[in-house]
């Protein structure tokens, strides 16, 4: 059994060196291309940098995208905008042209009032001067019946 043990080890060792050496030496790449450094050519070169600049490109335009819909939203809030405040100069003028209208009426009442006050105020003074003619007829009159 000792023999069986000593010999299944034996060849795993074996088999396990033969495969690396053959990897080593020339078989299926571990990290490289065959093997061994490549270096890359202009046209790869080129290729690679193209690439990144079209990956670079793609990033910018959705930047410019997202920014444009941004612009675009402000628009519509700064139209909105424009729009509140034409109504609100509106309804400010309309409410000038009202209160200018109370204040022709408020200073008609005014007129009015003084012209109530002082046709009163002659009726007052004709009642006064009417009594007065009274009371002298009045009088009159008792010292008569005396």
């Amino acid at each position: 059994m000792l023999k069986n043990a000593v010999n299944f080890l034996t060849c795993t060792i074996v088999a396990s060196i033969l495969v690396l050496t053959q990897g080593l030496l020339g078989g299926s790449p571990l990290f490289s291309n065959d093997g061994v450094a490549v270096a890359l050519t202009q046209a790869e070169k080129q290729q690679k940098r193209t690439a990144r600049s079209v990956a670079r490109a793609a990033k910018a335009a959705a930047q410019a995208k997202k920014l444009a819909a941004k612009a675009e939203k402000a628009k519509n809030f700064a139209a909105a905008a424009k729009n509140f405040a034409a109504k609100a100069a509106k309804a400010a003028v309309k409410a000038v042209e009202e209160a200018k209208k109370a204040a022709e009426k408020a200073a008609m009442a005014v007129l009015e009032a003084e012209r109530a006050a002082m046709t009163a105020e002659r009726a007052a003074k004709k009642a006064a001067e009417v009594a007065a003619k009274a009371e002298k007829e009045a009088e009159e009159r008792a010292e008569q019946a005396e």
